[in-house]
């Protein structure tokens, strides 16, 4: 397992290398990119695997089909180059970021599953992150269910987290035998860092 000094889009090249090394173990690429930058760098290093590219949903502060100012200009060209490199784009409720988020958020009332996803915040960002994108893929039908997945993602932009995970569907997440799994963990920040979010941040 790699600890890095620091979290943050500093150590992307490393996971990707990390995701390389460690992609032999999987038959699944799951990449957490908001411009699909991210993805393209690992769909370019591994070549004889399904890599799925999980996205922000409608509603985000990030919305990728609405920005065409600085980092997110290149996002039409990105697109092109995940098409080439037969990455697969899925875009959906984030599992732990929708509505409940919304309650704790607009209602002031914390759930269940806002305690799940701060306690994987303890790992690190990219650790929720990662569960979560398996989740959507899974949800999406681009990748099956009970399947080793190596997942990548970060905090908030770039690559610094990377597990191996068993995939299933957001509604069997709990199931006591077909449920998700945290299987390996190959990379993570040493210290986590948990950005604060802004009341603006969603809608």
């Amino acid at each position: 397992m790699k600890v890095f000094e620091r979290p943050g889009p500093v150590n992307t090249d490393e996971v990707v290398a990390i995701a390389k090394d460690a992609s032999s173990k999987v038959d699944y690429v799951v990449i957490a990119s908001i411009t699909g930058d991210s993805a393209v760098k690992i769909a370019e290093k591994i070549r004889d695997k399904k890599i799925v590219c999980v996205t922000c949903p409608q509603g985000m502060h990030w919305q990728v089909t609405e920005m065409n100012s600085g980092v997110f200009a290149e996002i039409p060209e990105l697109r092109n180059k995940l098409a080439k490199l037969n990455v697969e784009i899925v875009r959906g409720t984030i599992p732990l970021f929708g509505p409940s988020f919304s309650m704790r958020l607009h209602l002031k009332k914390t759930t269940a599953l806002d305690i799940v996803a701060k306690t994987l915040e303890l790992i690190s960002p990219g650790t929720l992150v990662c569960m979560e994108t398996v989740l959507m893929a899974t949800d999406a039908g681009a990748i099956p269910e009970e399947k080793l997945v190596l997942a990548c993602a970060g905090t908030e932009m770039g690559l610094d987290t990377a597990w191996i995970l068993k995939s299933c569907a957001s509604a069997n997440l709990f199931h006591p035998t077909k449920g998700f799994r945290f299987v390996e963990l190959l990379a993570k920040p040493g210290l986590a860092l948990n950005p604060s979010i802004n009341i603006n941040y969603l809608r």
